[in-house]
């Protein structure tokens, strides 16, 4: 399996960022659902709450590091024709993966601007704490929250709209959309 896209496949590394950027997005996700106490089979303490908010924000940094890593990527490696689109399929496609992209920027730097207007350093597991992008801002605390609360689940509604064509191009249309994303590049045609 290749490194590098190919004209008819994705690469390791793109799988690989798309993956783990998935997993990220999914974790910081339950983290904070956790952290409010949305889930009924959970109730969390004070000590876990802060434990939770600091690994959802070091993950979320990460996940805002690698975005950064997988555009660099993208750019550098064009992404394969994997499957023959009609136009409206190929626009959505495009919109959906753009506002996918625009997301996985604009929520973690909210979420960093919002923490750091509360006056709150991240403290990456234990290891060291990665300052404020601005200065405590009592009045922005809000605003900022807000936004990345809002955008965060924009962001989920986007990837489970993602996951639903992936899973309609496999079950309905049957072709090799969700396959090729996934490392075991057989396709439906054998090869």
């Amino acid at each position: 399996m290749a490194i590098r896209n190919t004209v008819s496949s994705w690469g390791t590394a793109a799988k690989l960022l798309h993956w783990v950027m998935a997993l990220l997005i999914i974790g910081t996700s339950l983290l904070v659902l956790h952290v409010n106490d949305s889930m009924p089979w959970f109730k969390s303490g004070p000590l876990i709450f802060i434990t939770y908010v600091h690994w959802h924000k070091a993950l979320g940094l990460i996940a805002f590091a690698l975005i950064f890593a997988r555009l660099a990527w993208r750019w550098s490696n064009p992404p394969p024709k994997i499957v023959e689109l009609s136009p409206i399929e190929e626009r959505a496609a495009k919109l959906a993966h753009r506002s996918l992209y625009i997301l996985m920027v604009v929520v973690p730097l909210t979420g960093w601007i919002s923490s750091s207007a509360f006056g709150s350093p991240t403290k990456f597991f234990g290891l060291f704490e990665i300052p404020g992008i601005i200065p405590k801002t009592k009045a922005l605390v809000g605003p900022a929250y807000w936004t990345h609360f809002g955008l965060s689940w924009l962001l989920l509604a986007a990837v489970s709209f993602h996951v639903i064509a992936a899973f309609w191009h496999h079950d309905r249309k049957k072709d090799d959309t969700l396959r090729a994303m996934w490392f075991d590049m057989r396709r439906s045609d054998g090869r």
